[in-house]
């Protein structure tokens, strides 16, 4: 693709910067640092971003390299300073970020094994498995299935899902989402929104603690949230983790899924109920179940040491130049993945180009409206899609003092859909956030709607958590499903194809229906709340309900 062909004069400085060594003529860099914050701007830096010439942007990739540099002439033009002081005083737009990659190195088969003999399940068609432990080869051996319910620990709730069993040399068969998903019954999680226990990424951490061999997840599309084939698209490919030092012997020998199909199958050769089983595990008191299975599995494990980049730029404060606001987007996506229609390239247009172009534009409204009493920072994060973990990397590593930190707003997705008559809040209720927000909201004739999906638990599923989780109030929103053109009805259609036909495969590009409007329409509501809290003296608390509150007190004490 020929970059310059598809940009227009603001910014066609800085994809040909992001190709050349050769710097951006100084006339073109003026003129994209005073254009006005448009949908048109937007669209032409998801163009970039998306294209096959970056090739899905994973890291320890060409397509990296490519990012960072678009991303550090983009903050140049935009006004920024690089963001990150070096050990010898000297800054820089880069904070390394280094993380463990590892690569399945043979073609794994589960084999589960009962009275009636053994069956072999392929591997990314019906399961997908791999490890956190930096052992060259991890091979189990006709170890235990144990069904643990949601897999679930949860003492102040008075939940635990692995009471009774010690699951040493076995595998952790389990549920997605939470035990209230289904029921509605809030139960202490929820209801139908998803908290963290419900999350993937939990139940694999806790089956680590519990001493697990082994850990599979079930998959089922309502619970999950997304396709068999969104599992599918991380198969192949390496798995990133960040250093630990006890390289990974806390996590169970493999983690993985195993398609509805195989579960289902799975549960018959066992003579159990499926159903019975999930409805007892939705009740407090729910005991493990022993499945008189045994799984086998082999995997062989190419680990190495890569490092990658978060990317950061600031605007300092003029008064208190050590309080910050912080905008976040992940620049990273899938790279290449399966194939669908012969095309193997996951470009991440709409996931998350969209938000890496918000921050460069975010970043050029600040500096053309002028200084901040307080320093705003923007942080272009990494390896999202291998699970958060430029942000896990950050939240160990933090370049502004969490207590110092005034909040931040995460960009994951921005609309591109067209206007909508509201701004949805992943996480409505869990901080003051939300007020600040919906008085820029109504201010544009809108209105700002609690997350109409709380049960897919998108609050606990982008960077935004690892800053939460500092104790930082964080705001996280989303396109609203009321359009200006169609209503509720086209909004639905759209969030339900996206999930089913765009979301990490190779469709998720620009087209020419997208409608970057609604999404610059949003980008001034979110501008609007950082400058407020940029220049005035505000410090947004928690909710009183908030699991984040505690935190955030003791810091700031």
């Amino acid at each position: 693709m020929n970059l310059r062909h598809i940009l227009s004069a603001g910014v066609i400085a800085l994809a040909a910067c992001a190709t050349s060594d050769h710097p951006a003529p100084a006339n073109d860099i003026a003129a994209f640092q005073h254009a006005p914050l448009s949908a048109e701007a937007l669209l032409e830096h998801v163009r970039v971003l998306a294209s096959d010439e970056f090739e899905g942007r994973a890291p320890g990739t060409n397509g990296e390299r490519l990012t960072i540099e678009y991303l550090e002439r983009a903050y140049a033009a935009a006004g920024l300073q690089p963001g990150v002081t070096l050990p010898d005083g000297t800054r820089s737009w880069r904070q390394e970020t280094t993380l463990v990659a590892a690569t399945l190195t043979n073609t794994p088969t589960l084999t589960l094994s009962g009275r009636d003999g053994a069956r072999n399940y392929e591997y990314a068609t019906q399961f997908s498995a791999w490890t956190r432990r930096l052992d060259p080869t991890v091979d189990i051996q006709n170890a235990p299935l144990v069904f643990v319910g949601y897999g679930i620990n949860a003492p102040e709730l008075g939940w635990n899902d692995y009471e009774g069993v010690d699951m040493r040399g076995k595998i952790a068969v389990m549920l997605i989402n939470d035990p209230d998903f289904e029921t509605g019954d809030d139960r202490g999680f929820g209801g139908r929104a998803m908290t963290y226990y419900g999350r993937w990424t939990y139940k694999f951490e806790e089956a680590g603690r519990q001493g697990a061999a082994g850990a599979i997840i079930i998959h089922e599309t309502g619970p999950a949230s997304y396709p068999w084939a969104v599992v599918q698209s991380s198969t192949g490919s390496a798995r990133w983790d960040v250093v630990r030092p006890d390289r990974g012997a806390s996590r169970a020998g493999f983690e993985g899924w195993i398609n509805n199909e195989v579960a289902m199958e799975t549960f018959r050769r066992a003579n159990l109920d499926f159903n019975e089983l999930k409805s007892r595990a939705q009740r407090q008191g729910f005991r493990a179940v022993r499945m008189n299975l045994t799984g086998s599995l082999r995997l062989e494990t190419s680990a190495e040491q890569r490092t990658t980049y978060n990317v950061v730029g600031v605007l300092p404060g003029t008064e208190r130049p050590d309080e910050t606001v912080i905008y976040t987007a992940h620049w990273d996506h899938l790279g290449r993945c399966p194939a669908v229609n012969g095309d193997d390239i996951c470009n991440g247009a709409f996931d998350n180009a969209t938000g890496t172009g918000a921050l460069v534009e975010l970043a050029r409204r600040f500096h053309a409206q002028g200084p901040t009493d307080r320093t705003v920072a923007f942080i272009a994060l990494t390896a999202e899609e291998q699970g958060l973990l430029g942000a896990l990397y950050y939240m160990q590593h933090p370049l502004f003092a969490p207590r110092n930190t005034v909040a931040a707003i995460n960009m994951d997705g921005i609309n591109a859909f067209g206007r909508t008559r509201e701004v949805e809040v992943r996480g409505y209720g869990q901080s003051q956030m939300d007020d600040l927000l919906t008085a820029a909201v109504q201010a544009q004739g809108r209105r700002v709607a609690p997350d109409s999906s709380p049960e897919a638990g998108y609050y606990y599923r982008s960077d935004h958590l690892h800053f939460a989780q500092l104790g930082i109030p964080v705001l996280y929103t989303s396109r609203g499903i009321d359009m200006v053109d169609g209503g509720v009805e086209r909004g639905r259609a759209l969030s339900a194809r996206y999930v089913a036909d765009i979301y990490h495969k190779p469709d998720d590009e620009v087209t020419a229906e997208w409608d970057m409007s609604g999404g610059a329409e949003d980008l001034e509501a979110l501008y609007a709340v950082g400058r407020r809290l940029a220049d005035g003296a505000e410090w947004p608390e928690w909710s009183a309900t908030s699991e984040f509150r505690a935190v955030r007190e003791q810091s700031r004490r």
